[in-house]
């Protein structure tokens, strides 16, 4: 028995099989054996055990202590990218498979929609291509719209940024009537970002100053083919009432639209639990 497997040895009940798996390094089948957990790791991961497949070589084991190695690295990659997002504790919880994509037939096409773009996330990047959710108070498209974000630096390590629009155009304010607060860093990284949510977008009553802050954001990242998703309770119809024909233009061309309509999302969810 290997070192490692000695380190496993809890006086637990242990059973040995021939599992179909293989070395991902020579192609040999593995031997599996299950190593069951102590009651208090029983609780704390939600499962009574798992397998642990014996490495075929040694060299074999040494490139799976490598393998775990960059894994570790990518996993603090993904916790650093998150903690610079901008995502609150809730959101970063946020994911496809905790949303209820069966609670409408239009959640069902946001949700494959959404799977879409995704799967197709090389070409989006390249494209400048972003996505638009629209939809009424609660019915989902905060939820849907970050666990694409999510998904994307879980899976792709894509540099994301999550910003309200609200708030956006309150650190703009804030700076404009304190000339020396700079936040110049930060709208940098808004502009700039691998991937935007602008969230909440036409939240604000709309004005000349308003529409004028988010054109130079939009233009910006249309211009350089930046994908951004847009969260708001406006229609495609209202857009250039509320932002301006510039705007509004630029959002139509760089954007796919997501349309969710329905009960609210929340109070659905609770009575589900109910």
């Amino acid at each position: 028995m290997s070192g490692s497997s000695g380190k496993r040895n809890r006086g637990e009940a242990r059973v040995l099989r021939l599992d179909d798996q293989v070395c991902p390094h020579c192609g040999r089948e593995l031997q599996a054996e299950w190593d069951e957990f102590p009651p208090a790791l029983q609780k704390k991961y939600g499962k009574p055990g798992e397998w642990y497949y014996h490495p075929c070589t040694p060299e074999c084991e040494k490139k799976n202590e490598q393998r775990e190695w960059e894994l570790m690295r990518r996993d603090a990659r993904i916790t650093a990218l998150k903690e610079r997002s901008g995502l609150s504790k809730r959101m970063k919880g946020y994911a496809l498979d905790n949303f209820d994509h069966q609670l409408s037939k239009s959640a069902e096409k946001a949700f494959a929609k959404a799977m879409d773009y995704i799967m197709s996330w090389k070409e989006n990047r390249e494209d400048g291509r972003g996505l638009y959710f629209c939809g009424d108070v609660g019915t989902g498209k905060t939820h849907l719209a970050v666990a694409v974000m999510n998904e994307l630096m879980t899976r792709k390590r894509v540099p994301s940024l999550f910003v309200t629009v609200p708030e956006l155009l309150d650190n703009m304010r804030g700076a404009y009537n304190d000339p020396g607060r700079d936040i110049d860093e930060w709208m940098d990284s808004v502009k700039n970002a691998d991937l935007l949510l602008l969230d909440d977008l036409g939240a604000e009553r709309a004005n000349e100053w308003v529409r004028e802050r988010i054109f130079v954001i939009v233009n910006h990242r249309y211009r350089e083919e930046l994908p951004t998703i847009f969260t708001s309770n406006i229609g495609p119809r209202d857009l250039a009432a509320q932002l301006g024909e510039r705007t509004a233009s630029r959002i139509i061309a760089m954007c796919d639209w997501i349309s969710l309509e329905g009960e609210d999302y929340r109070e659905a969810e609770v009575r589900r639990g109910l």
